[in-house]
Formats: structure tokens, sequence, C-alpha cells
């Protein structure tokens, strides 16, 4: 494979990477509460980082922002994590621009040595834009996991792992091997 098309794939990549971002940011389904003891009719709920979702048992489905319900439930994590995402998706944005603006097929620049330099910050940038979604995925993670053992002995709740989380995981891949294609360079 040619260093355009290797370019062409990284930033497909890169995108993807960016585009499951923007949807763990925007998806309610970081940490899922199951009660199976329907309790006042409320059959679970999922929390994400801007909203609380309260699942009832008859199947509807009801969203508000913590600042409405409980402003205490935005802690020093919730907003280490939001800014943690908040700050990946822009540096993912950059890098693709990086990505563009250094591609082999592309005439914003005409000295290939400047091309080649851009191309690199470009998958540097893009690295460090999946570990800035990495690091909060795994630190839900880890919270949620002690959280469920917590809740062992209570057979009524259960605590899961959203799909923000999984899609935060392949998320993480997808700029990671973007990242890693606008690296390497063939010449």
């Amino acid at each position: 494979m040619d260093g355009g098309r290797r370019q062409i794939l990284g930033l497909a990549l890169a995108i993807i990477g960016v585009l499951g971002t923007i949807m763990i940011c925007a998806l309610p389904a970081w940490k899922v509460f199951i009660n199976t003891e329907y309790h006042h009719g409320i059959y679970g709920a999922w929390y994400g980082l801007w909203k609380i979702c309260t699942i009832y048992a008859t199947g509807k489905m009801e969203c508000v922002g913590y600042e409405v319900v409980v402003p205490e439930l935005v802690d020093d994590t919730m907003k280490a994590t939001r800014a943690l995402v908040i700050i990946a998706i822009l540096s993912g944005i950059f890098g693709i621009l990086l990505g563009v603006a250094g591609n082999k097929r592309t005439n914003f620049m005409s000295d290939d040595g400047q091309k080649r330099k851009v191309g690199f910050a470009s998958g540097v940038v893009l690295i460090i834009a999946g570990f800035l979604v990495l690091i909060p995925v795994c630190w839900i993670a880890n919270t949620t996991i002690r959280d469920s053992y917590e809740f062992r002995n209570n057979s009524s709740v259960s605590i899961k792992l959203g799909a923000s989380l999984y899609i935060g995981w392949f998320t993480t891949g997808f700029l990671f091997l973007g990242g890693g294609l606008l690296l390497y360079r063939q010449e």
C-alpha cells in the first residue's frame, strides 16, 4: 500500500474514531442501574455525562439533565470525564484537519518535507486523542465495577457497564490505528 492510500485509510479510521467519541459524549449510557423490584414502576436508570434517563416498567424512558434533578450528582469525577471527552473531540478534529493538510494527495502545501511533518503531527495528535478517550472510559468502568461489587449482596439492584463504555473502547482503537497509520511513512 502506498503512502497516500495509507494516509487516506488512517484519516478514515480517525474520522470513525472522532464520530464515536461524539457518540459517547452524547449518549446517556455510561452506567446502567437495573432494579428488579420495580419500585414506583421504575425499572432502571441510565447515567450519561450530561443527563440521567429513567426507564419505567412500561418501557417509557424519561431523560433530564443532572443540573435539573440533583446537581450533587455532578461530582469532580464527572466534571473531569466531561472535560477529557470534550478535549478528545477537539483534538481529534484538529488531528483530522492536520491529516488532510499533510496528505500527499492534497495541495495545501507544496513542500513534501512540510507535508511529512504535518502528517506526523496529525498522527501524534490522534494518538493523544485516543488516550484522552481511553482514560475517562476506563475510569468510569473501574468505578462502575467497584460500585457493582458494593451492591452484590442486594439482589434487587444491579449495576452494569453502559454501551458508551464499549463504544469508547472501540473508538480508542480506531483513533490509535488511524494515528498509527499517519505516523508510519514509507518513502
